[in-house]
């Protein structure tokens, strides 16, 4: 179990951490035990959900104004509230055109973002032929973009915003702080590398399978409620 620190910053991703993870992101409710939890524990310490999904979608979710990192980083604000995208006008119209060019393949799906929005292929026919035609599509990404490739699924994100930029930031706002980070997808070790550099403890917690460079690792969503548990 990963160690609990007596002053946290908690630092929480949605999917896959907070929610299991589904075929459609639509039906991505949140772990029974969560809503509760996090109540609790914003009451009681600063906390923050990251999350690659759009802040006002997120609200279909969760019951309170969490503050609240969007779009891998580019967006900050407050869940179903106000939240400003950090992206450039530059980003913003490369995205625009890429959503207009997306590949037509049976299966794949897109989730709007807002200013953003993501490709998913799980339910694609073939899933390596699906993966193929998006890796063609962004043969050539402009370079005020990155793509993203997660579980079954490609995002697009303005470059040089990410969560690692973004929870910098925040904990350099609470410096007698300890961050505390848990998050499941590739762009959640941008944050766990943030938090490490920092000249200060931080608890990086991995969930799920897979390589990571965090500094502890939970199974799933209900050993993430066992931990977080730990804290009330």
């Amino acid at each position: 179990m990963p160690p609990v620190v007596e002053n946290p910053l908690f630092f929480l991703d949605y999917d896959g951490t907070l929610a299991p993870i589904v075929n459609d992101p639509g039906a991505a409710v949140p772990h029974p035990e969560a809503p509760a939890l996090l109540r609790t524990l914003d009451a009681r310490h600063p906390l923050w959900i990251v999350t690659g999904r759009d802040l006002q979608a997120l609200s279909s979710f969760l019951d309170r104004p969490y503050s609240a990192i969007g779009l891998h980083g580019a967006q900050e604000g407050t869940v179903g509230r106000d939240a400003h995208t950090l992206m450039s006008d530059a980003a913003a119209e490369a995205l625009h055109r890429l959503r207009e060019s997306v590949p037509a393949v049976e299966g794949l799906q897109v989730e709007e973002k807002d200013q953003s929005f993501a490709v998913h292929y799980r339910e694609a026919a073939d899933e390596e032929t699906a993966r193929r035609q998006l890796r063609n599509w962004l043969a050539d990404l402009p370079d005020v973009l990155d793509a993203i490739w997660g579980k079954k699924v490609v995002e697009l994100r303005p470059d040089g915003l990410t969560k690692g930029t973004a929870v910098r930031r925040i904990a350099d706002q609470h410096p007698r702080r300890v961050p505390v980070y848990l998050g499941d997808d590739v762009t959640d070790e941008d944050a766990f590398a943030a938090l490490q550099n920092m000249d200060r403890e931080a608890v990086t917690i991995k969930v799920g399978e897979g390589e990571t460079q965090a500094d502890a690792r939970l199974l799933g969503p209900d050993a993430v409620m066992d931990y977080l548990h730990r804290y009330v």
